[in-house]
């Protein structure tokens, strides 16, 4: 959907011009993507400084018999680092949790995607078959591959090439080898 701004109205113009200024300030998954190094960097943070509280409220608890004054160290010690340490472990559980909820997002691609690809061969729409001792190159690819390059496995982009094209051979697959 386009919209000519030579028939806008000024405030017209002026409302959509404030419309795209506010939706290019929307954050994105792409920059919201480091939140899961903050999430390991927080609990990674937390829950040692939780154990060394408890370690620091027990050095002081033992230096004296009396109850009373070994209730602060408990609390300030036993307490707010225990707390800590919990709080810590369950932002480390977040920052797992977001690994896999995103290896399980790039898993479902690949398979959805191929998927698609066995759907569309057994349709007889799969890629143009290329002989296996040829080498080929991506439409625009400035390097030469084997047919059975895992680089080019796949793509229904790809052309016939010759060494005399001047094309640079894959490291991978070594097609002059």
């Amino acid at each position: 959907m386009t919209t000519q701004t030579s028939t806008l109205t000024p405030a017209a113009a002026a409302r959509q011009s404030r419309l795209a200024e506010q939706v290019s300030r929307i954050r994105t998954s792409a920059a919201a993507g480091r939140l899961d190094r903050w999430l390991l960097i927080v609990g990674g943070t937390l829950a040692p400084l939780g154990v060394l509280a408890i370690i620091l409220g027990w050095l002081g608890a033992s230096h004296t018999v009396l109850v009373f004054e070994q209730i602060p160290y408990l609390i300030s010690g036993g307490l707010l680092g225990l707390s800590l340490a919990i709080l810590g472990g369950l932002v480390y559980f977040a920052y797992w949790m977001t690994l896999l909820v995103r290896e399980g997002r790039a898993q479902h691609t690949e398979l959805v995607t191929s998927l698609g690809r066995i759907e569309r061969l057994l349709a007889g729409q799969g890629e143009a078959e290329v002989p296996v001792g040829s080498f080929v190159a991506t439409s625009g690819g400035a390097m030469m591959h084997r047919a059975d390059c895992p680089i080019v496995g796949g793509r229904n982009d790809l052309r016939e090439v010759s060494e005399s094209d001047g094309l640079q051979p894959c490291r991978i697959c070594n097609p002059l080898d």
